[in-house]
């Protein structure tokens, strides 16, 4: 089994997105992590939120839990949070939840970057 990694970069947006890269699998073991880093984002005040799961393998309902359980905040502070380059297999369990109803997701991270930069308004709630 992969371990989730999680990585940190601010993009050159004049929005202030921050690029969080995750690979191996998002678990319940490996979740805590990337939620500690959501959440110290979201202390600093940092609301555009780009998660790149193109080395995710694999998230489990407590991973796909932490989006959602993190959206309202993010949104309440006019901010978003989007999710980018999922592999097949992951992106199929996306759309078997339908999360595309609350969460936008992108093929690429530059049409995600752009979606920030258009100021398009959050999906509704």
């Amino acid at each position: 089994m992969g371990k989730a990694k999680t990585t940190r970069k601010k993009s050159r947006s004049k929005k202030n997105i921050v690029v969080i890269k995750v690979g191996g699998y998002i678990d319940f073991t490996t979740s805590d992590e990337l939620e500690k880093i959501i959440e110290s984002l979201t202390n600093e005040g940092k609301y555009n939120i780009l998660i790149d799961l193109a080395n995710v393998d694999y998230i489990s309902s407590r991973g796909w839990s932490i989006f959602l359980s993190k959206i309202k905040e993010i949104r309440d502070n006019d901010g978003d949070l989007k999710l980018a380059r999922m592999k097949p297999d992951v992106f199929q369990v996306f759309e078997v939840l339908e999360f595309f109803w609350f969460i936008k997701s992108y093929e690429t991270l530059e049409e995600a970057v752009e979606d920030f930069e258009a100021d398009v308004p959050p999906m509704p709630q």
